[in-house]
């Protein structure tokens, strides 16, 4: 079975790369953080580092949709190439619970990538 080649993701993840890498973890943790919100959020903003801070509530960014938020987390995941905690770490159907504004998303993937 052929793989579906997702290309928005690859076009984030070259922004990404060619933008923020090599400028430290803690600042290309959060510039990925940011695109990956802004590529999967509605509506998206023309610069939005300067719309999304680390206090931004993801609950109210995303309007609630569980899904979309799936879908960033996934990206951020397959991105800094790290495997998610189990359910018990990251409840179902209480995501925005554990991870409550942009910057608890940042601080989850730092700590995960810290441990490869």
């Amino acid at each position: 079975m052929a793989e579906v080649f997702d290309f928005q993701y690859y076009k984030t993840k070259k922004i990404v790369e060619m933008r923020f890498r090599n400028r430290g973890l803690i600042f290309e943790v959060y510039m990925s953080t940011v695109q990956f919100v802004h590529h999967y959020i509605e509506p998206t903003y023309e610069n939005p580092v300067e719309h999304l801070t680390t206090d931004i509530n993801l609950k109210h960014l995303y309007n609630g949709d569980r899904d979309r938020f799936i879908a960033t987390f996934a990206a951020l995941v397959k991105y800094w190439e790290i495997e998610p905690y189990p359910n018990r770490e990251i409840p179902m159907n209480r995501e925005f619970e554990r991870f409550p504004t942009l910057g608890d998303l940042c601080k989850y993937i730092e700590k995960r990538v810290k441990y490869l």
